[in-house]
């Protein structure tokens, strides 16, 4: 038997069958194939919605994150520029800043203590190391420790200022007012080698 002759008779079967069933038998076939099929195509629309969807709402997330780039380039740029500023100055930095302290107070005419602790890595890890430095002045002119806070805020070396402790002599002069001085600093700097 050749296949088309197989189709003819299984359509002639199928057509013969169909005329023996009822009319409320057919139409309840009809009926059930064409809620089938509107099952089938409603679950094909839906898996299409579906990814469709997905799409516009990974299309929608990806148009937030460019605009937040394109937003905030300048300040990352900005802050990154900063940064290496910075690295480049830790870098740069004097590690005599003692001797240049001291250097400072002699050249206003007058002594100075000067005490720093040994340096420590700092808790990030840039590899920066900060040292704490006491600086003491004794019956020193108002005027002149003033021009001293001056000087050592002109300083190249990153280095800040954590406590000022200032006393007024009771012994006053005709002329400026004698201070005792206590200064707390932190001077920072960045070892080339350990740099990244």
């Amino acid at each position: 038997m050749s296949d088309s002759s197989m189709g003819g008779n299984l359509s002639k079967a199928f057509a013969e069958s169909w005329e023996q069933m009822p009319s409320s038998k057919r139409l309840l076939v009809v009926v059930g194939l064409v809620v089938v099929l509107i099952l089938g195509i409603y679950t094909v629309f839906n898996s299409v919605n579906q990814k469709l969807e997905k799409t516009i709402a990974e299309t929608e997330s990806y148009r937030k994150s460019l605009t937040y780039i394109a937003e905030n380039q300048y300040q990352y740029k900005y802050n990154h520029a900063k940064k290496e500023a910075m690295r480049s100055k830790l870098i740069a930095a004097d590690p005599k800043v003692v001797s240049k302290l001291t250097s400072i107070a002699s050249g206003l005419g007058f002594d100075v203590s000067v005490s720093p602790s040994d340096p420590h890595k700092t808790n990030d890890d840039s590899g920066t190391e900060e040292q704490e430095i006491v600086v003491s002045l004794k019956n020193v002119e108002y005027s002149k420790v003033m021009q001293y806070l001056i000087e050592i805020n002109k300083l190249d070396t990153p280095i800040y200022m954590r406590q000022l402790n200032l006393t007024r002599n009771s012994a006053l002069t005709s002329s400026d007012t004698k201070m005792n001085v206590t200064v707390t600093l932190l001077s920072y700097r960045l070892k080339e080698q350990n740099a990244t």
